[in-house]
């Protein structure tokens, strides 16, 4: 009895390692993104107008960097949920091939 609560308590411990992981890497690409976005917007505030149709612009910042910032909104969103999905596909694909 007293194993299977070590058991669980490491299993909880992991998973919670691995969820907490995935959401600082999410966050951090999140907020670099950010980050890089403001300094674009600081140093482009006066020449906006005229570097519309040289980049892609817009109000809100430079694309590349606002994909950078979607994209770690969806890895500290997704991430663990897919990482969740793949685990559990290949588990159950070990669990069938034994006898």
């Amino acid at each position: 009895m007293d194993n299977q609560k070590i058991n669980i308590k490491k299993i909880i411990a992991r998973e919670g390692l691995i969820l907490l992981g995935i959401a600082i890497l999410g966050l951090a690409v999140y907020f670099i993104g950010r980050h890089f976005n403001s300094i674009y917007l600081i140093q482009h505030q006066e020449a906006k107008f005229k570097i519309i149709k040289q980049m892609k612009y817009s109000l809100v910042g430079y694309t590349p960097y606002i994909r950078i910032m979607s994209l770690g909104k969806n890895i500290a969103l997704f991430g663990y949920p897919i990482i969740a999905v793949i685990r559990f596909i290949l588990w159950a694909l070990k669990t069938l091939k034994e006898k």
